[in-house]
């Protein structure tokens, strides 16, 4: 065999076993066998976590073509605030906050997809928020709760959120986690889909914090300050 096969056929060998062997990340089945009511879904998901302060990537995508590219800062708070902040090359394009649905354009041009997006991004991650008057029940291995305005479907074993549909206002977004990501024993997805009329928004999770410190001006609506 020439130099160059067997190079190549180590090559190939070495990139199977290599596939072979990454470990795949993924919460571990702690409640496998288990029929959890809803308060008991939505106190082992929350824990005790009532701020979360999230470093995203964020692409937007209109008719399935590149639209918009931003970074962001998101600081949220149970239950119904966010502060999020929205970067381009490194410089501020939006600063946003949301406080009980509604969406204060701090500074920036007063986009509607970025606006939209902070809303769900709230949904997206606090997902066990407003839910307690919902319903659930148990299909396969999934857990479906439905309230009004959401529908939500978790892995019955992991309680990690697998994909959840929304209508608010009239309007629908549907939203698609995966990355299973752990902090400080907490799962969370690090990659989330959000899809909203025409636009796709893919959001990379790339740090998270749970709880931190906020200060009393993070969250005051604009009339306060």
């Amino acid at each position: 065999m020439k130099t160059k096969e067997i190079i190549t056929s180590y090559f190939f060998f070495f990139i199977i076993c290599l596939s072979g062997c990454v470990p795949r990340v993924a919460p571990p089945p702690i409640y496998r066998g288990a029929d959890l009511t809803l308060d008991e879904v939505i106190q082992k998901s929350g824990r005790s976590i009532d701020v979360l302060k999230a470093i995203a990537d964020i692409s937007i995508e209109k008719d399935n073509e590149p639209y918009l590219y931003i970074s962001a800062s998101a600081l949220i708070k149970r239950p119904g605030q966010a502060r999020i902040r929205t970067y381009k090359f490194g410089l501020p394009v939006n600063d946003i906050l949301i406080k009980d649905e509604k969406v204060y354009v701090l500074s920036g041009k007063s986009n509607g997809v970025v606006k939209e997006l902070g809303r769900e991004f709230y949904h997206a991650v606090f997902w066990w928020d407003g839910i307690k008057d919902g319903v659930m029940y148990k299909e396969g291995t999934e857990y479906i709760i439905k309230t009004e305005s959401k529908e939500i479907y978790l892995d019955s074993e992991t309680l990690f959120p697998l994909r959840q549909e929304i209508i608010t206002e009239g309007k629908s977004a549907s939203i698609i986690y995966s990355g299973p990501k752990s902090e400080e024993g907490f799962w969370y997805p690090s990659a989330i889909e959000i899809k909203m009329g025409d636009y796709i928004l893919k959001v990379q999770v790339t740090k998270l914090l749970l709880n931190p410190q906020i200060g009393e001006s993070d969250l005051r609506v604009p009339d306060q300050e």
